[in-house]
């Protein structure tokens, strides 16, 4: 707790001289920096909850101290989507949105909260040290973080500061025993990713006010400005994602520098991190964490498999995942991930989550897994296998993706020499960019966005489509044409108009006509289109072989004006 009370963070005098943030056209020092969040403290109003927008790392510090001086609660949103917005300013009586560009101020967002620009103005020696110097509240509830969505809603989770502050100290005492030189090798922070998240915070924030190591106040994206913010930069730290990892591979673009890269966000591969150690000249470490409970294991991933626990975290595993006890979070918390843990050295290994596992034909795969493995698909410059919620047992693969376009046959042929042939997508959607968050994640509902926009397009208006497939073990197959058994066109006939009556709540009364026009395999998938539901109406059945669309039969049926002879 010492060691919090002498920092930055509480504007100890020891640090209020030092440099805090580079700025393109002037180094701030950590009195300038608190000066001006008392400043803005005063501007605050009523304001009940403050949702820090900023996007540069002096606006938002400014902010962030702003808001804990005055005992405000602070909101970081996963997004600045108006939706995303407009729930999370619901805990608050009154809340502010604090910005540092007027023109990124949406007239939407007035509806909701009072907007404030930060736009602070260094005033050197203005405040004493005794005027700066503050107690914070260590234990209230001091900021509210929300979950990246990658799984489902964004889940909110509080925050004290004294758990932040702590999971700082936890952070620099890894990097003290992982560096060479130890954190003294960290002269300066250079962050990639928007400070709003768990991941920013504890790298970019946490670690520069507890530890007064200076952050860069631009947020370079592209390798090109990654590589001129540390050409003039004393030795640095990056704070990256993997895809910002390689896209430097991808530019073979080298750093000067770099006394470490700290990855995190999404699973990083070993080759990728071994390519990116080359061209940094430094190690490449990566964290597994939480937005409930920051870093809980750090490795460096080039080399080492297992995940080596921070300090002071213990890890359990349990049927349905993993418990973490640590100071710097609430302990116990729940993991997800399945681990496998060796008792003589805590180290441990991830073997997936539970929730995370899909079934598909009586087959077991991690989705987490196969879009590592789709990270090395030629070609492929962003892409994520995606499996829509429709809760139907034929329901298949899709894959999302982004860049040139890549054909079918390219893709499957690549991915069959790696995978069950069952987890093939179906769908191939190709996108100029996939929908990931600032962070690097892809919220669910992002991608539910997506295919029900691909979906809508390629669906002919007035169409109604569902999809079945007959097993091989099916017990009218054997005996049926022996050695490649076809469905019976009578079964396929069945499904079709089951599958009708089900979904239109409305049995068939009579069968008009029907066509063959070539038949279904066992385990195809079969897909019905028919048209919106009146009394008669024509369906289509079709199969995807070889990327080729064939039409197995066609018909039309009259439909029984009562539902009540339906199977449930």
């Amino acid at each position: 707790m010492q060691q919090l009370l002498e920092s930055p963070l509480v504007a100890a005098a020891s640090h209020l001289d030092r440099p805090a943030v580079v700025a393109a056209d002037r180094i701030w020092t950590w009195r300038e920096i608190h000066s001006a969040s008392m400043t803005l403290a005063r501007e605050l109003g009523d304001a009940s909850a403050v949702c820090n927008l900023c996007t540069s790392r002096l606006s938002f510090l400014v902010t962030w101290l702003a808001t804990l001086r005055s005992r405000r609660l602070m909101i970081l949103p996963p997004s600045g989507g108006n939706a995303d917005l407009a729930d999370v300013l619901k805990v608050a009586a009154q809340p502010l949105i604090v910005v540092d560009d007027e023109h990124a101020i949406q007239s939407a967002w007035r509806d909701a909260a009072e907007c404030l620009v930060c736009a602070p103005t260094p005033r050197p020696r203005e405040a004493s040290d005794a005027a700066l110097a503050w107690q914070p509240a260590w234990d209230e509830t001091a900021v509210l973080l929300y979950t990246s969505g990658s799984t489902g809603a964004p889940e909110p989770q509080p925050k004290t500061l004294r758990h932040l502050a702590i999971g700082a100290l936890v952070l620099g005492a890894r990097l003290e025993d992982d560096l060479a030189g130890g954190l003294a090798a960290v002269q300066r922070i250079v962050c990639s990713v928007p400070p709003q998240h768990m991941f920013g915070i504890e790298t970019s924030v946490m670690l520069s006010l507890i530890h007064s190591i200076p952050v860069l106040d631009a947020r370079p994206l592209l390798p090109a400005d990654v590589q001129a913010a540390f050409a003039d930069s004393p030795a640095a730290a990056w704070i990256a994602t993997p895809l910002h990892l390689r896209s430097l591979v991808q530019m073979n673009i080298a750093l000067s520098n770099c006394s470490v890269v700290i990855a995190s966000t999404m699973p990083l591969q070993a080759a990728l991190a071994e390519q990116a150690e080359a061209l940094v000249g430094a190690p490449v470490l990566e964290i597994y964490g939480s937005t409930e409970t920051g870093v809980v294991a750090m490795r460096r991933t080039a080399q080492d498999a297992d995940w080596r626990p921070v300090q002071d975290v213990r890890l359990e595993s349990v049927e349905d995942g993993a418990l973490a006890f640590g100071s710097h979070f609430a302990s116990p918390a729940k993991l997800l991930d399945q681990i496998d843990i060796d008792a003589a050295t805590s180290r441990f290994k991830l073997l997936g989550r539970q929730a995370d596992l899909i079934k598909i034909a009586g087959r077991r795969a991690s989705l987490a897994g196969l879009n590592l493995l789709l990270q090395d698909l030629p070609g492929l410059d962003d892409g994520v296998f995606y499996l829509p919620a429709t809760g139907s047992p034929t329901e298949r693969l899709c894959l999302i993706h982004s860049g040139a376009p890549l054909s079918r046959s390219t893709i499957e042929q690549w991915l069959r020499t790696r995978l069950d042939p069952v987890f093939l997508p179906r769908t191939i959607i190709r996108l100029d960019r996939l929908p990931r968050s600032e962070s690097g994640k892809l919220p669910r509902r992002a991608l539910d966005e997506v295919y029900a926009q691909w979906q809508a397009a390629h669906t002919p208006a007035g169409k109604r489509q569902f999809e079945f497939v007959v097993a091989a073990d099916h017990p009218s197959l054997p005996g049926h044409f022996p050695g490649r058994p076809i469905v019976p066109g009578v079964l396929l006939l069945d499904r079709v108009l089951s599958g009708i009556s089900a979904r239109l709540q409305r049995p068939v009364r009579t069968l008009q006509q029907v066509k063959f026009a070539a038949a279904l395999l066992p385990d195809e998938t079969a897909r019905v289109e028919f048209e919106a539901p009146s009394d008669q109406l024509k369906f289509a059945v079709h199969v995807l072989r070889a990327g080729t669309r064939v039409t197995l039969a066609t018909g039309s049926v009259v439909l029984a004006k009562s539902s009540s002879t339906v199977p449930s």
